[in-house]
């Protein structure tokens, strides 16, 4: 079975033409695209590791780690980092950097996938997205959701089940709906 997860998830990624090396992955991957266009940009740093779904990493569930793509947007994902079971979204940006760890069901999203205005809504206009920026050596708790502007500054924490709507700063634990602080790690 594992053959067969490796052709799918080779597949989903030459499909959308994914830059950098190819990301060990554990279960099956899915990447899809927003607009429909295919010109986003899906950049993988060295050494990431992807689980995906209930035999990966139990605690997420059977969700898969979902990455999908904007018109013209950039996912970027550095150096040695690990994703289990999580969703990232960009219409814009969004930036992972070196070293995070983003835990079971966590979601990243940069829109907020349609506009407060009625009739905005109903033709799909004027949708709300500000780049996201994940800094080195954070720690995301599982089913935390980072929306849209927001950055983690360099090895804060973000707990298990928080909403954060504003930017950490660095070395901070953060934790809430909408995330709070809680104390600084030094």
């Amino acid at each position: 079975m594992s053959w067969i997860n490796d052709l799918y998830n080779y597949c989903q990624l030459k499909l959308f033409r994914v830059e950098g090396p190819r990301p060990r992955i554990f279960g099956r991957i899915h990447v899809a695209d927003f607009s429909g266009a295919g010109d986003g940009t899906l950049r993988f740093g060295r050494n990431v590791v992807i689980n995906s779904g209930f035999r990966a990493n139990p605690v997420g569930g059977e969700r898969t780690a979902l990455l999908f793509k904007g018109p013209g947007a950039v996912i970027e994902i550095g150096d040695d980092t690990g994703i289990s079971n999580a969703m990232i979204a960009a219409y814009e940006r969004v930036s992972i950097g070196r070293n995070v760890n983003l835990g079971a069901g966590c979601k990243i999203m940069d829109t907020d996938f349609h506009p407060l205005d009625l009739a905005e809504r109903i033709r799909n206009v004027n949708i709300p997205h500000r780049p996201v920026r994940i800094e080195d050596g954070v720690f995301i708790g599982t089913e935390a959701m980072i929306l849209k502007g927001v950055t983690i500054g360099a090895e804060s924490i973000v707990a298990a089940g928080a909403v954060v709507v504003k930017s950490i700063p660095p070395g901070e634990i953060w934790g809430g709906n909408p995330a709070r602080f809680i104390r600084k790690l030094r």
